[in-house]
């Protein structure tokens, strides 16, 4: 008699589907509201502290911009206002940023405007 495998992907799409109305259901609800207003307030705080610092800077090249990012990021993992485990990822994702922040500041028509130096990304 042959034995049949079994497939554990059907069991993970149906606890996926679960886990999203889940999630759904507690962002609708007050408490979620709440937290994702929380999450919002985090962000534009980070957004924030890492514009001073960049603006801090002398010139707008991508190793000023990593030099400020690692800064902010040390004053939160200090302030342990953001968790240790979630500083790599929130770095990547600043990281991942840079093309839209030299394009944003490509656009930015001043005299005051510091060289922006094309950097290798």
């Amino acid at each position: 008699m042959k034995k049949v495998k079994k497939s554990h992907s059907g069991g993970a799409l149906i606890a996926g589907a679960i886990f999203g109305l889940a999630a759904g259901i507690f962002m609708s609800s007050h408490e979620g509201k709440r937290m994702a207003g929380r999450l919002q307030q985090r962000a534009k705080e980070i957004e924030s502290r890492l514009r001073k610092e960049f603006d801090k800077r002398k010139t707008n090249t991508q190793g000023a911009y990593t030099e400020s990012i690692d800064s902010v990021l040390a004053y939160y993992l200090k302030s342990k206002e953001i968790a240790k485990s979630e500083i790599p990822q929130l770095r990547s994702y600043l990281m991942g940023k840079w093309a839209h922040v030299k394009d944003e500041m490509a656009s930015v028509d001043t005299p005051l405007k510091k060289k922006i130096k094309r950097s290798k990304t």
